[in-house]
């Protein structure tokens, strides 16, 4: 029920956000993009990390929601000469995140913090508890600088008009400063308008 209510507090102040910009994407498209983020993670928690977030700038400005799952893989089997991982946690996060993005022609930069938070399911000692954290990221990413046709099947079909909607591929240094703290590296896949690309075709 808690992870139920934080999740709508996080989706009505996302969406609060983004009604403040709806004047800004009148001349162009709003800078507004899906991104996926798979890795590792280190501290706390020893092993990988999944997560989906939603963006939105404004001006600098970038808001993020997040939603991490994280495997914890301390103890690893092998099956011949294949790693069998033996999850000995698993934790939900939740984050909502402010921080400066800063865009130069097809590559983009940025900084983020924020709070979040996290419940761990602790398989060793078959408890279950929720926390606080305040996470922060580091990112950079790269996508086309000039409107193109999206194209699909592996970017082999150009489809419709040239539009500013498409993917992008970066890095991002993460880590969450709770009672479960850790520090991630992964790569990160994003879909949707990066930057203003007005009417330049």
């Amino acid at each position: 029920m808690k992870n139920k209510l934080f999740l709508i507090l996080f989706l009505l102040t996302f969406s609060l956000v983004i009604s403040q910009g709806k004047k800004d994407s009148i001349k162009s498209n709003p800078i507004l993009y899906i991104g996926m983020n798979l890795g590792f993670v280190n501290g706390n928690f020893k092993g990988g990390i999944a997560s989906f977030d939603l963006n939105y700038q404004q001006k600098n400005n970038l808001f993020t929601f997040k939603y991490s799952s994280i495997l914890d893989f301390k103890k690893l089997k092998f099956f011949i000469v294949f790693p069998i991982a033996n999850t000995i946690s698993e934790t939900e996060q939740f984050s909502l995140l402010y921080g400066k993005r800063y865009v130069e022609d097809g590559f983009s930069y940025h900084f983020s913090g924020g709070i979040s938070y996290n419940t761990t399911d602790d398989r060793i000692i078959n408890k279950r508890f929720s926390y606080f954290g305040f996470p922060v990221e580091i990112g950079v990413n790269w996508f086309k600088s000039k409107k193109k046709k999206f194209r699909i099947l592996y970017g082999l079909i150009p489809i419709g008009k040239p539009t500013g909607f498409g993917r992008s591929i970066g890095l991002k240094l993460h880590a969450n400063i709770a009672k479960k703290a850790y520090v991630g590296l992964g790569l990160n896949f994003g879909i949707g308008w990066h930057k203003k690309y007005n009417n330049e075709i």
